[in-house]
């Protein structure tokens, strides 16, 4: 045996409790601190995309309270992507789990919780311009 080194196992850390469980659907969120979200962004839409295709699919998970899919201001055309939003965060939470990678209009959607809130019309219209 060579000096300095010790073959017993060392203590778990402080706090250690064997392994974690699975998380849950609800539990994927880091908010840190902020209210739980209810917005999702549907990305990867096919153009001719309605409201109504959205709502179906999502509306098994809970009560929705909105379904936009934004459109360009000059063009009218749609932009691939929309929002559904839900009364309930643990709605919002659930369908992000089950319906993100699934088939819509046969076109594989991606789901993620929104960053921020539907825009208005006026805000839409102004384009920044970066340097």
């Amino acid at each position: 045996m060579r000096r300095g080194y010790s073959y017993s196992p060392s203590p778990p850390p402080r706090g250690y409790r064997g392994r974690a469980r699975s998380p849950s659907p609800r539990d994927r969120y880091d908010g840190r601190g902020r209210d739980l979200p209810t917005s999702l962004l549907v990305r990867n839409l096919r153009r001719d995309c309605r409201p109504d295709d959205l709502r179906r699919p999502f509306a098994q998970f809970g009560r929705l309270k909105d379904v936009y899919i934004p459109r360009d201001y000059y063009t009218q055309e749609p932009r691939g992507f929309g929002f559904v939003q839900y009364f309930d965060p643990n709605d919002a939470a659930d369908a992000k789990y089950y319906m993100d990678g699934q088939v819509i209009l046969g076109r594989e959607v991606a789901v993620v919780f929104a960053q921020e809130n539907r825009k208005k019309p006026a805000e839409m219209r102004t384009r920044e311009r970066f340097a």
